[in-house]
């Protein structure tokens, strides 16, 4: 009886115990597009590769998706929000600081800086369909992660940023339709 009674405390300690571990949660670095985004904590701080805060990963609520899936998604849905996060010199094409490499037709652009301070003009697309862009996918995954946290309900971030499309795409014909390159 006594043997019985140890291996049935023991069994509800490890129960106890397992229980508590699996119901930690999980932090993660605010999503930057760098590598630092996959590696997870135990608890809040900053991320020491990109100085980001780190999140709950639980707070994570959109999908990385890659430039065939925008041209699919762009296809099927007419009045889908394409929201460009870039400065307003890298989405018109006028500087010369960085390099501009284009813009999608139609596209909303707002400054990742100044998305707090113009969240009210989005507020309009907060149910619908948004796919946001940068040039890197440094920017755009904060934004997007900023979006989510802030009501927007289907959001999704486009991988690898608008440097990437012509390499990883090249001349696909989706792309060229919707999409404006800027002259160096």
């Amino acid at each position: 009886m006594k043997y019985f009674v140890t291996i049935i405390a023991l069994g509800l300690w490890w129960f106890a115990s397992y229980a508590q571990s699996s119901t930690k949660e999980v932090y993660i670095c605010t999503p930057c597009g760098y590598d630092c985004d996959l590696a997870e904590h135990t608890g809040p701080g900053q991320c020491s590769a990109c100085g980001m805060a780190l999140v709950k990963k639980s707070t994570i609520h959109f999908e990385n998706i890659d430039f065939s899936e925008m041209c699919r998604r762009v296809n099927a849905n007419k009045n889908i929000v394409l929201l460009d996060v870039r400065s307003p010199g890298e989405f018109s094409g006028e500087t010369r600081e960085v390099p501009s490499f284009g813009h999608f037709k139609k596209a909303i652009n707002v400054n990742v800086n100044d998305l707090t301070s113009r969240i009210d003009e989005l507020k309009k697309y907060a149910n619908d369909e948004i796919i946001v862009y940068c040039s890197h996918s440094h920017r755009s995954p904060r934004a997007t992660y900023f979006l989510t946290n802030n009501g927007f309900k289907n959001v999704a971030n486009v991988s690898g940023g608008v440097s990437i499309m012509k390499q990883e795409f090249g001349d696909n014909a989706c792309l060229k339709e919707i999409y404006v390159e800027h002259e160096y």
